[in-house]
């Protein structure tokens, strides 16, 4: 094999490799949703979308405190949370495993984990 054969495969296996990784988000699956220090979570599952490589849906079991979520988007290490008219309900950052924001209506502390 020539070497440049050889770089065009392995460039190949790389782009694939990127391409899969990037399609199945890490955020993809079921969360603990909490709003405030003390209410009770509830179950938010988030879907990633085949027609967006940063986004999908979200469906929530329980009452979640008041927060209505039907989408998501992930934007760098940051997670928003949407309403399905695309209004924010909350800006999220990557805390370690999980993710920290607060709610745009009233300010209260919103956090995401698993």
């Amino acid at each position: 094999m020539t070497r440049l054969s050889a770089i065009a495969l392995g460039a190949g296996v790389a782009l694939a490799s990127i391409s899969l990784a990037y399609a199945d988000p890490v955020v993809t699956g079921a969360w603990k949703l909490t709003v405030g220090k003390f209410d009770d979570p509830c179950t938010v599952t988030l879907t990633a979308d085949a027609n967006s490589a940063n986004g999908g849906t979200a469906a929530s079991q329980g009452d979640c405190s008041g927060v209505s979520v039907e989408h998501w988007k992930a934007a760098g290490n940051s997670l928003q949370l949407l309403q399905s008219n695309g209004t924010l309900v909350a800006w999220l950052h990557a805390k370690g495993d999980a993710y920290e924001g607060k709610r745009t209506s009233d300010g209260k502390l919103i956090a995401l984990n698993r």
